[in-house]
């Protein structure tokens, strides 16, 4: 006999969609602030053409700002993989049976840790969820669940 609590986690593995949020690192934050001194500085020179370029580095500010608080992944039930970079860009769409690997790496020289997700023919994708572990984990076992529903039927 299984329990309760059994049945509600196979229902959540199996009907629910997993959400990863992304990792905000040192480096996104010292963009924005470098990004956003610029600005102050073109504001306090008083002219119409730093204004102009005070308000392109504000607005560049805050979008870098929406796109790290925005970025998603998103493993659904129908076994998609959703990168959802912010409001103001285009959703990349993997299909999980799809990726053919997923590694951890850092960045070169620069102690920034990313996920390398290769997909389809050439393809790749970076992403910096903040548990990378996990994230690979549920690749994996989603990539098991479809092969498995691939020999039943």
């Amino acid at each position: 006999m299984t329990c309760f609590s059994d049945k509600m986690t196979t229902f959540v593995l199996e009907f629910m969609n997993r959400t990863f949020h992304h990792k905000v690192s040192w480096l996104n934050i010292s963009g924005i602030v470098a990004v956003a001194g610029a600005a102050l500085c073109f504001f306090c020179h008083r002219s119409a053409a730093n204004a102009a370029a005070g308000l392109v580095l504000l607005l560049a500010c805050v979008l870098m700002i929406e796109r790290i608080l925005h970025t998603v992944y998103v493993f659904t039930a129908d076994g998609l993989l959703v990168i959802n970079r912010g409001r103001f860009s285009r959703q990349t769409v993997i299909h999980v049976s799809d990726i053919l690997s997923a590694e951890k790496l850092r960045a070169g020289v620069l102690p920034v840790r990313y996920v390398l997700v290769r997909y389809g023919a050439g393809h790749e994708v970076a992403v910096q969820p903040v548990n990378e572990d996990a994230f690979i984990g549920e690749i994996r076992r989603r990539q098991q669940e479809t092969e498995s529903d691939f020999e039943k039927q």
